[in-house]
C-alpha cells in the first residue's frame, strides 16, 4: 500500500525541508513558555492556549524582523487566532491559528464589533481566516479524546472518531491553501497540550516530526517558527512562475473583458471578485507563466479563481482556470496540474498532438503547454527524502486549449444529453480506431458542451489517464487500483479491480455517464421515495469497500443491474431518453452474460470474493428539431463518417431503431452503443421537448448529500464540509437505512455481511493509486474524495473530482 504519511527525526526534517543558521546563531532568552499551573500541561481550552501560543510565536517572528530590520524588503509574519472567524465565502473551516505575511495582513482584519468579546491583550492576535494569504495554519488540540496524530515517537495514529475528526480538519485547512494559492509545497503545525509536531505537505505526502514537548525543549519550536521568518518564497513552497498580477496587466484585462458571449458568466466568475476587491480578494489575480514544451517559447496569461478548484492534497491536484491571453488578448482554458513521473504516462500535450496528427474530431485545440520551469522542472521530492519510500514522484505541469466548454449537465434537454454523448463517443471511437490512444476515465466532468461560432458540440477532454494501444494490449496493470472516476468506473473493474484495463470497460462508463444524468436531473420512478432512492444512488454509483490487500471494491447494484440489464428505474416523463437507456441496457446485459466467471476469478482476491460485498424544469420550447440544423448536420455527417470509415454495421440488419437482439461481447467495439446513440439522434419524433430548470437536481434532495465525496485529506480523517460542498456530494446512507444484499456465489452459496467503507472512507484513497474516485464536482467533477485513508506505517491518500478522488493507475 502507498503511505502518504510519513513521520522523520526533527533533524533530518530541518535538514530536508527548513535549513537555517546553526542554532547558536539564536537568541530566545525572552521567549519562553509558561510552565507553571497555568501552562499548556493544565490548559483544558483551547482558547486559553492560543492565548499563551500566540505571543510566544510572534516574539519570535519581531526578533527575526528586528535582525532583518536593514532589508527593505524583508516582509515579516504575523500569528493570527483565526479559530472562530470565517472568511467571507461559503467555506466555512477556520484554522484554529493562521501565519501571514505584513503585506497580506488587510485580508486577515477585522472590525471592532467582531472583537468585542475578545480580552483585550489578545485583541492584537484575532483575525479573519484568509487562506489565499495565508502562509500556513496551525490546529491546537487541549482536549485528550481529540488528539489525532498520537504522542508516543513511533507513527501510532488514534483510530477513534475524534481523532480522525481532528486529522480530517487538520487536512482540510492544508488542501484549502493547496487549492486557493500557487504552492509547491506548504509547511504546518500541530500542537496537543505540551506536545508538537511539524509537517511539510508536498503533492506526494505529508512528512511530519515525532511529537517533542515544546515546554521542556522550546528550541525545536521557536526555531521552526524562526527559520520560517527568514526564509525566502521559494524556501516557503511558492511557486515563481505564478506572480500576482500588476496594475497594467490588471488594466488591459478590464479592457478585454466584456463581450464575450455564452462564456461572459465564466470570465466574470473568474476575475471579478479580484477586479472589486484588490489585494484581498480571495481569489486574487495572477499571472502565470507556460513553456511550451516543443517551441521553448513561454507565454503569459492572467488568472483567478479556477472555475474547477484542485481540492486534493495529494495526487494530480488539477485546477482550471478561464484564463486570459495578455499576447492575444483573448480567453482560453488553462489546466494546472501535477502530473505522475512514470514511464507509462504520457503528458497531455503528447497525446493531444497524436490526436490531431491522427484527425481525431470532437476534441480541444492545444495553444501551448509543458512542465514548469523555474531554474529547473518543478517536481515533488518527499518520494525522494524518505527512507523507503515506493511512491512516485510528480511534475507541476501546465496546458492551454483554446475551447472554454460548459459541463455535460448543463445540457437542455435529453436530446442534447445524448446528442453531447455520441460527439464524445464518436471522439473516444477514433482516438482508439485511428490513434490507438484508449482514454480510461470517461466520466460526466470530461464531457463537455461547446458553444461556438460553428454551433453546439461536444468535447471528449482529459487524456492525462490515457494509455496506448500497446499499453492497453500487454494486458498487465501497475498498480493496485485503477483509473478512472469511481461513479463512472465499470461494475467489471469495481467486482475484479485487479483486472487489466480493455476498451470495454471505458464504453460501458458511456452508458453509467448517461444513467447518472438520467437519475439525476429527469423525472423517475424512485422520486417521492427518498430513503430508497438515496440507497439506490450509493449502491449503484457511490459505495466502496477496501480489501484487506488495500483494493477498492464495490457498487455491487451496478454489477447486478449490468447482469440483469435492468436500469433500476423508469423515466416518467421522458419515454424516448428511457428507450435508449433500455436498449444501453441490453448491450451490457449481453455483454456480461458472455463473461468468463472463472477466469475472472484470478482478478480478485479471497478476501474479496468471501467477503459479503455489499447491499445489491420549466417547460421549454427547444426540443431536438430546434437545435441548430449546423449543429446536428455536422455531427451526422461525423457519424457518416465514421459509419463508413470504421465498418459500423447493425447486428441484426434491421437499422438503428429496430428492436434488436444482442449476443456476445457486445461492449468489445464500439459499434452497438453507436448504432443506440445514432439511432436516437436521427430518429428526432417522440423527444421530450421539456427544458430541464437549471436548478434541477434530485440528488439534492437526498438523504444528508455528498456527490463529491469531498475532499481527498490525510487517511484515517473524517471529512468536514461546508453546506456549499454538501450540496455537490454523495448520498451518506445511514447504518439503519442501508439495505443487506445476501450475494449467490458460483457454487451457490450465498454470503452476508461485507467490509463496506462509508464514501467517506473513500476519499481516502490515494490519486497516486490510480482510482479518480472523484465524485460528482466539476472538474467537470474535481479530482476529491475526502475522509479516510488507510494507515500502514502512514496515512494512504486517495484525487476525483478536480481534483478529485483521483488514483492514478501510472
Amino acid at each position: 500500500m502507498i503511505a502518504s504519511l510519513h513521520q522523520e527525526d526533527v533533524n533530518k526534517w530541518f535538514s530536508d525541508w527548513l535549513p537555517g543558521r546553526d542554532d547558536k546563531l539564536f537568541n530566545f532568552d525572552d521567549v519562553t513558555f509558561k510552565k507553571k499551573s497555568d501552562g499548556p500541561t493544565n490548559i483544558r481550552v483551547e482558547k486559553d492556549l492560543y492565548k499563551v501560543l500566540c505571543p510566544v510565536i510572534q516574539n519570535v517572528f519581531d526578533l527575526a524582523a528586528h535582525r532583518s530590520s536593514g532589508n527593505a524588503d524583508y516582509d515579516a509574519l504575523h500569528i493570527k487566532d483565526t479559530s472562530v472567524w470565517k472568511e467571507e465565502s461559503d467555506y466555512l473551516q477556520c484554522p484554529d491559528l493562521s501565519i501571514h505575511r505584513t503585506s497580506a495582513a488587510e485580508a486577515f482584519c477585522l472590525d471592532d464589533k467582531s472583537k468585542k468579546n475578545v480580552v483585550d491583550a489578545h485583541k492584537c492576535f484575532v483575525g479573519r481566516t484568509a487562506y489565499s494569504w495565508t502562509l500556513l495554519p496551525g490546529e491546537i488540540k487541549v482536549d485528550k479524546s481529540k488528539e489525532g496524530f498520537g504522542t508516543t515517537p513511533t507513527l501510532d495514529l488514534p483510530d477513534t472518531d475524534d481523532a480522525r475528526q481532528t486529522r480530517g480538519q487538520f487536512a482540510e485547512y492544508v488542501t484549502e491553501i493547496l487549492s486557493r494559492q500557487h504552492r509547491r509545497f506548504t509547511f504546518a503545525f500541530y500542537i496537543y497540550r505540551n506536545l508538537a509536531r511539524l509537517f511539510v505537505v508536498d503533492r506526494v505526502a505529508a512528512v511530519m516530526t515525532p511529537p517533542f514537548d515544546y515546554i521542556k525543549t522550546p528550541m525545536t519550536l521557536l526555531k521552526f517558527f524562526y527559520r520560517l521568518a527568514e526564509a525566502d518564497a521559494w524556501g516557503l513552497g511558492y511557486d515563481p512562475t505564478a506572480v500576482l498580477a500588476s496594475p497594467s496587466d490588471i488594466s488591459i484585462l478590464r479592457d478585454h473583458k466584456l463581450n464575450h458571449g455564452a462564456i461572459q458568466t465564466f470570465i466574470n466568475d473568474a476575475v471579478d471578485g479580484a477586479l472589486n476587491h484588490d489585494l484581498v480578494s480571495l481569489w486574487p489575480l495572477y499571472k502565470v507563466e507556460v513553456c511550451d514544451h516543443k517551441l521553448k517559447k513561454k507565454s503569459y496569461f492572467l488568472i483567478g479563481k479556477p472555475r474547477t478548484p484542485g481540492p486534493s492534497m495529494f495526487g494530480r491536484a488539477t485546477k482550471g482556470f478561464v484564463a486570459f491571453d495578455l499576447v492575444e488578448h483573448d480567453f482560453v482554458w488553462l489546466k494546472d496540474s501535477w502530473r505522475v513521473v512514470s514511464e507509462h504516462s504520457h503528458p497531455e500535450w503528447e497525446v493531444y498532438e497524436r490526436l490531431k496528427s491522427s484527425n481525431v474530431q470532437n476534441i480541444a485545440t492545444i495553444r501551448c503547454g509543458g512542465d514548469v520551469h523555474d531554474c529547473t522542472i518543478q517536481s515533488t521530492s518527499s518520494q525522494d527524502l524518505i527512507t523507503g519510500c515506493r511512491l512516485k514522484g510528480r511534475i507541476h505541469s501546465r496546458l492551454v486549449i483554446n475551447e472554454i466548454g460548459f459541463p455535460l449537465e448543463t445540457y437542455e434537454t435529453s436530446f442534447e444529453l445524448i446528442f453531447i454523448v455520441l460527439s464524445a463517443f464518436i471522439a473516444h471511437e477514433q482516438a482508439w480506431k485511428k490513434a490507438h490512444v484508449l482514454h480510461r476515465d470517461i466520466s460526466k466532468n470530461n464531457m463537455l458542451i461547446l458553444h461556438g461560432k460553428n454551433g453546439t458540440r461536444g468535447l471528449l477532454i482529459d487524456w492525462d489517464l490515457c494509455k496506448y494501444e500497446d499499453e492497453v494490449n500487454a494486458r498487465t496493470a501497475t498498480n493496485v487500483n485503477r483509473s478512472g472516476t469511481w461513479q463512472f468506473i465499470s461494475a467489471l473493474r469495481l467486482q475484479y479491480p485487479k483486472k487489466y484495463y480493455e476498451v470495454a470497460d471505458d464504453i460501458e462508463s458511456f452508458v453509467h455517464v448517461i444513467t447518472w444524468h438520467a437519475l439525476r436531473y429527469h423525472h423517475h420512478d424512485l422520486l417521492g421515495m427518498e430513503d430508497s432512492f438515496t440507497i439506490f444512488v450509493h449502491d449503484m454509483f457511490l459505495q466502496c469497500s477496501t480489501s484487506p490487500e488495500g483494493l477498492l471494491y464495490g457498487c455491487h447494484r451496478k454489477w447486478e443491474s449490468m447482469r440483469s440489464g435492468e436500469a433500476g428505474f423508469k423515466l416518467i416523463s421522458d419515454e424516448k431518453l428511457q428507450k435508449v437507456i433500455d436498449k444501453l441496457m441490453r448491450i451490457c446485459k449481453s455483454h456480461y452474460q458472455s463473461l468468463n466467471l472463472d477466469e475472472l476469478e484470478k482478478f480478485r482476491p479471497p478476501s474479496i470474493r468471501e467477503a459479503v460485498t455489499a447491499p445489491e424544469g420549466q417547460n421549454g420550447s427547444k426540443g431536438p428539431s430546434e437545435l441548430r440544423k449546423q449543429d446536428l448536420g455536422s455531427l451526422l455527417a461525423i457519424i457518416s463518417a465514421a459509419s463508413v470509415d470504421d465498418n459500423h454495421t447493425h447486428s441484426d440488419g434491421t437499422g438503428p431503431g429496430s428492436t434488436t437482439t444482442y449476443c456476445g461481447r457486445t461492449l468489445d467495439n464500439h459499434t452497438h452503443i453507436f448504432e443506440v446513440l445514432v439511432g436516437a439522434i436521427q430518429d428526432s419524433d417522440g423527444w421530450s421537448k421539456e427544458t430541464k430548470p437549471i436548478d434541477r437536481d434530485y440528488f439534492a434532495k437526498l438523504l444528508d448529500v455528498n456527490l463529491t465525496a469531498g475532499r481527498r485529506t490525510i487517511v484515517g480523517t473524517q471529512s468536514h464540509t461546508t453546506s456549499s460542498q454538501k450540496r455537490s456530494r454523495p448520498p451518506q446512507v445511514p447504518e439503519n437505512k442501508k439495505t443487506k444484499w445476501s450475494r449467490t456465489s458460483r457454487s451457490g452459496a450465498r454470503a452476508v455481511g461485507g467490509n463496506a467503507t462509508s464514501t467517506s472512507e473513500l476519499a481516502a484513497v490515494s490519486e497516486e493509486d490510480d482510482v479518480d474516485c472523484l465524485a460528482a464536482a466539476d472538474d467537470g467533477v474535481i479530482e476529491d474524495l475526502q475522509g479516510e485513508m488507510q494507515v500502514g506505517s502512514a496515512l494512504i491518500a486517495h484525487q476525483h473530482p478536480d481534483e478529485a478522488l483521483s488514483l492514478d493507475e501510472k
